[in-house]
């Protein structure tokens, strides 16, 4: 073999190595792209086999809550700290937990605000005061709660001008980092308030069981709903002149079935002397008009929350939002 065919097969052999390694990347690549395909295909699968479990929960969940008694039974569990899913479904490749909440026992953060026939906005003053008790009942600082209660209004109201000469509008959020504007509108979830002026996460967390947001400046308290392990709705209703302990053995002695009406929960002699303020008098019910079902669904290693808002019109369940994931 002379020199020259040596060289032409040693260039041959580099050809077909690089040739290979050619082939061996490309099909590597191919390979990934196809796992990656794959893998996001059975991702979009399992979401849109979680939407459409949740569609079905919500269609069943909204023909138990037309019935009245049903309605009861839920707000009366409210009672129960350590209640379980009621709803505990096995799944072809998962599982199913859901939940129904009463959401008569918290106070609406939208209602912090009155809008008249004209569409002006304005602080509705009796609200306030029973926002300002609340955070006052979990021990927070009064200057915390002069600072924080201007800016929630200042932050709800449509205007660009400070309600009161501690509120502030867009210039303070400007200047903070992260920078951000006022909403200038409803709160859509209760995890906005952290953006508030004043708000800390320990504030946020002492608050978050006893607050909630809807599209409303309505706030009703269903005293059904009222949980002994959590009072302070209760303490701030009396303007602060119940103690937790006082507050929770009220709301033990509760008759198993819950008041008939509100006037026998009115007439107990603690609430008598402690009751006093016009919001008091004026927003409690026997009736809870917003409930959320809460659904998590487990398909293969991928979890799935929901929550979804139903909202009771004219005694016919209405679902009026839904909301995926889950805010801390």
């Amino acid at each position: 073999m002379t020199l020259l065919d040596k060289k032409f097969k040693g260039a041959a052999l580099i050809m077909a190595l690089f040739v290979t390694a050619i082939i061996a990347s490309v099909s590597a690549g191919l390979f990934s792209m196809v796992s990656t395909n794959l893998e996001n295909e059975k991702n979009m699968i399992s979401e849109q086999q979680a939407i459409l479990t949740t569609l079905s929960l919500e269609s069943f969940t909204k023909k138990y809550l037309n019935n009245k008694e049903n309605r009861n039974n839920i707000v009366l569990a409210a009672n129960n700290f350590s209640q379980k899913s009621p709803i505990n479904l096995p799944l072809e490749r998962g599982n199913l937990e859901a939940n129904i909440v009463d959401m008569g026992q918290c106070f609406n953060l939208n209602s912090l605000i009155s809008i008249s026939a004209t569409g002006e906005e304005t602080a509705n003053q009796e609200n306030l005061e029973f926002f300002k008790n609340l955070m006052k009942s979990l021990f927070i600082q009064d200057q915390k709660i002069e600072e924080i209660s201007p800016a929630v209004i200042d932050w709800l109201d449509k205007d660009f001008f400070p309600d009161s000469y501690l509120g502030v509008e867009d210039d303070y959020y400007r200047n903070e980092k992260p920078s951000r504007l006022t909403s200038n509108q409803f709160f859509f979830d209760i995890t906005e308030l952290r953006d508030v002026k004043g708000m800390t996460e320990e504030i946020f967390q002492k608050l978050k069981p006893y607050i909630c947001a809807f599209n409303s400046v309505e706030t009703k308290i269903n005293i059904n709903s009222l949980n002994p392990f959590y009072p302070n709705i209760l303490v701030a209703l009396s303007s602060n002149t119940l103690s937790d302990l006082e507050a929770r053995n009220i709301l033990n002695s509760k008759p198993l079935g819950g008041y008939s009406s509100v006037s026998d929960f009115l007439n107990q002699q603690e609430i008598k002397t402690a009751f006093s303020s016009k919001f008091s008098k004026s927003n409690l019910t026997l009736e809870t008009k917003y409930f959320i079902l809460n659904t998590n669904i487990k398909i293969d290693d991928k979890d799935f929350h929901l929550k979804s808002h139903i909202f009771m019109l004219n005694e016919s369940p209405k679902v009026i939002r839904r909301k995926f994931g889950e805010y801390l």
